[in-house]
């Protein structure tokens, strides 16, 4: 009698565990926001700028999916560009680039990671000291 009460219990639990799962998953995971990036736009946007817009109204945890019908190497630049600016590094990427139509999926960060500036300052230029011995050889 003990055993039947047990294992009953037991099969509600195991029953209400996968939609209880399913339930936190789903607010993890969240929604898919799906882009594209063709040269066919109907205004003279940017493909690029454009897709960066939609992407811009996704929410966090969102899983974006970009598809770009554009050539291999401007595409890689942007899939690049994308994951650095709007990827979550913790959790799965997929990318698959081919001269036909490639596609990026992965999971929003829900706030775009700022963008690197690469405009050389002026301390970057070379410096010379004249003072200063020669490193390698101290004849000089």
């Amino acid at each position: 009698m003990l055993k039947a009460i047990i294992l009953r219990a037991l099969g509600v639990f195991l029953v209400a565990l996968p939609s209880n799962l399913q339930a936190d998953s789903e607010d993890l995971i969240g929604f898919k926001c799906a882009v594209v990036i063709t040269s066919r736009i109907n205004d003279n946007q940017d493909p690029f700028q454009y897709a960066i817009d939609r992407i811009r109204m996704c929410k966090k945890n969102d899983i974006l999916s970009v598809s770009s019908f554009l050539d291999t190497l401007t595409t890689k630049v942007y899939f690049n560009d994308l994951m650095r600016g709007f990827c979550a590094f913790d959790k799965q990427i997929i990318i698959d680039v081919n001269s036909e139509s490639s596609s990026l999926s992965c999971a929003h960060i829900g706030k775009e990671r700022p963008r690197r500036d690469f405009k050389k300052s002026a301390s970057l230029g070379p410096t010379y000291d004249i003072g200063r011995r020669a490193y390698r050889n101290d004849s000089n």
